[in-house]
């Protein structure tokens, strides 16, 4: 049996995100499920792009701040305690808008772990 305790901030941070992301999975060897920590001051997003994915599932645990996250039918606020879900084929972008006050801290969780399956989402199209 193997287990791990692992703090995010002992991780390298992924480079060339819009906001800090460590990869908690990674250091755990864990292959069936993602778990991503992302820390995103005001105007600062959580994913690269509005997208949706093929097949994975996503969960947003919000640790601290609102999360707000925009989605084809609007926008949803996430507060402090709450999850956000989206199935598979459900477009969002996930943010904390510039005019906010405080940093939002998120654990996301996605199965199964794909890197291959998110697909920008343009609005307008």
């Amino acid at each position: 049996m193997e287990y791990s305790v692992i703090d995010p901030d002992d991780l390298e941070s992924v480079e060339d995100r819009p906001c800090d992301l460590r990869r908690v999975s990674d250091a755990a060897g864990l292959e069936n499920v993602a778990i991503n920590r992302f820390r995103a001051e005001p105007g600062e997003q959580l994913p690269l792009a509005y997208h949706y994915h093929e097949r994975q599932e996503e969960a947003f645990v919000v640790l601290s701040g609102t999360l707000h996250v925009e989605t084809p039918e609007g926008e949803l606020e996430v507060p402090e305690g709450d999850v956000f879900t989206a199935q598979p084929e459900s477009a969002h972008r996930a943010y904390n808008p510039a005019d906010a006050t405080e940093t939002v801290e998120v654990v996301a969780v996605g199965a199964p772990p794909v890197s291959d399956d998110a697909v920008p989402y343009e609005p307008d199209a």
